[in-house]
């Protein structure tokens, strides 16, 4: 029998057969622990301007893309629930020199521009992040407050995301922004916490995005009783994006998660598809008093200013909402 020392302090005495099975044994089952246990992942988003690459690009709708970019070897994407990211891209001129969509361009002499967004989905098991791009294409658009008007350059970024192909990459940078879901009905602002067990959501075109980011995070924690009921207005049914995602939710959550939608050109069957669900025109006091929780609940909302200003805002407040309860992404 000979004496063995493992570790200072840790002897075992035992023939030398004995010996080398044990010590193979042991080195076997070290092999499995390593190999089995998770990697440890850092984060990729570190504010520093970074590219990621285009692994798959899908139409969505004729003026809709989902863009999958592909995360580095060893990374998580480290984007914080309720933050965004900074997407960059070329500078183009309008089609009038010094001016976009009709107005003054204040961007004209900048040689790119950057523009908030914010994933519609992160695998970072599967190393990529989804990014769906609506193209704001030139032409007639009626506002909010029910007058139209001539948009004769569309939007600047979208338009350059929207022509790229796979294989090409996405300029960006985070984590940005003032606004984080911190779990179990925390939600943090610009120098404010909020604690509330409801909220409701206002969301026009890609502005679902943050509500569809804060919304699967809330319903992925079974501690988490937080209800959530969201209100999404586009221009027509084709418009809906991720509308897929939005209606597995409702089903596999009825008790915590609802969703309403309006459509300013809705086809004929609409409302008698869904009578509780389903509305026609902008987003109303009446809407907002059908489809969302009373004015005791936190208030989310994200869509283009008009809509915010002219729309959501409104008619929050004329249904009892306070100011300080009404977050705008």
């Amino acid at each position: 029998a000979q004496v063995f020392e493992l570790d200072p302090g840790v002897r075992f005495v035992m023939n030398r057969s004995a010996a080398v099975a044990a010590l193979g044994a042991l080195a076997a089952v070290g092999v499995a622990i390593y190999l089995l246990r998770p990697s440890k992942k850092t984060p990729f988003l570190n504010r520093q301007r970074q590219a990621l690459k285009i692994i798959k690009r899908t139409m969505i709708s004729s003026d809709t893309i989902r863009l999958r970019l592909a995360l580095p070897r060893g990374k998580m994407f480290g984007l914080p629930i309720g933050k965004h990211i900074k997407v960059f891209g070329p500078n183009i001129p309008g089609t009038t020199p010094g001016q976009w969509n009709g107005a003054e361009d204040k961007e004209a002499s900048a040689k790119e521009i950057e523009r908030k967004y914010t994933p519609c989905a992160v695998n970072d098991e599967q190393g990529y992040v989804d990014l769906v791009v609506k193209a704001y294409l030139p032409g007639t658009v009626k506002l909010a407050d029910g007058s139209t008007r001539e948009f004769a350059d569309g939007g600047k970024l979208s338009r350059h995301l929207f022509q790229l192909k796979e294989g090409q990459s996405v300029e960006l940078s985070g984590p940005w922004g003032t606004n984080e879901y911190q779990g179990q009905g925390k939600f943090k602002t610009a120098g404010k916490l909020h604690q509330t067990s409801k909220i409701s959501m206002m969301a026009g075109g890609s502005g679902i995005t943050p509500m569809l980011q804060v919304a699967q995070a809330i319903l992925a924690d079974p501690a988490d009783k937080t209800q959530v009921a969201l209100l999404y207005a586009n221009k027509t049914e084709t418009d809906i994006l991720c509308k897929e995602e939005l209606e597995a939710l409702a089903a596999a959550h009825p008790s915590r998660f609802s969703v309403s939608y309006t459509l300013d050109a809705p086809p004929a069957d609409w409302s008698a598809r869904d009578p509780k669900r389903h509305f026609k025109g902008f987003i109303s006091k009446d809407m907002v008093h059908t489809a969302l929780h009373a004015s005791t609940a936190l208030a989310l909302m994200c869509g283009p200013p008009p809509m915010i200003k002219f729309a959501c805002r409104p008619s929050l407040q004329q249904v009892g909402y306070d100011e300080g309860k009404i977050v705008e992404f």
